[in-house]
């Protein structure tokens, strides 16, 4: 009776911890974006500290309305503006241009922001490390070592946005066919979900169908 409770409750508890936690995970965003705009904007004149969601849909009509313009002759003219005097600013030029960089290769539809993934020797030789391809190195990097370099982002488990970023030749890449969102899954759950890999092909059969005597 004890060994059935004990299989009850880690079955339990394998299905509800996925959907509680992505659940909190998800009510917590929606009340942080419902409270950026402050009781005002939430309705507080409608009742004392506002209606629940109204914060939440204002920031999204705010986003919405922000591409519409963004998008238009004007908008681009203003947005211009803007641009400039930021990067008149030394300490806001820097975080500016930063961010915007990320946000490009984030949200752009070119291209994803890691390309593939592979295998790299980290952090010392004869030990590998699952990495994610960024971009080609810059040519002063090159020239400097004599090689063509490729900068592969290091994921470290439990958050998959933190590690370094380090740069190898092309030939010091080890191809994997995992796809981004699986070896991200690999790297939070620290190697204990593994994706499925293609079956290895049956060998041939012998001609005639005729098998080996054993001597």
């Amino acid at each position: 009776m004890l060994s059935r409770i004990r299989t009850y409750f880690l079955t339990g508890l394998l299905v509800l911890a996925p959907t509680v936690i992505t659940a909190y995970i998800i009510w917590e965003l929606f009340v942080f974006v419902d409270h950026l705009l402050g009781a005002t904007l939430r309705g507080g004149y409608i009742r004392p500290g506002g209606v629940p969601g109204l914060g939440f849909v204002t920031v999204l009509v705010i986003i919405t309305l922000t591409g519409f313009f963004a998008n238009n002759f004007l908008g681009r003219q203003l947005g211009s503006v803007v641009e400039s005097l930021l990067l008149k600013v030394p300490l806001l030029r820097s975080l500016y241009t930063t961010l915007k960089e990320i946000g490009e290769a984030i949200l752009s539809d070119k291209g994803n922001a890691f390309q593939r993934v592979v295998l790299v020797q980290y952090p010392r030789p004869g030990i590998y490390s699952i990495g994610l391809v960024t971009a080609a190195a810059p040519r002063s990097f090159d020239q400097a070592t004599g090689k063509r370099l490729q900068g592969v982002f290091i994921p470290t488990p439990p958050n998959p946005t933190t590690g370094p970023l380090l740069y190898y030749a092309e030939e010091e890449l080890i191809p994997t066919p995992l796809r981004v969102e699986q070896a991200i899954k690999m790297v939070v759950s620290a190697g204990v979900v593994i994706p499925a890999e293609e079956p290895a092909p049956a060998p041939p059969s012998p001609p005639g169908g005729a098998t080996e005597s054993m001597p």
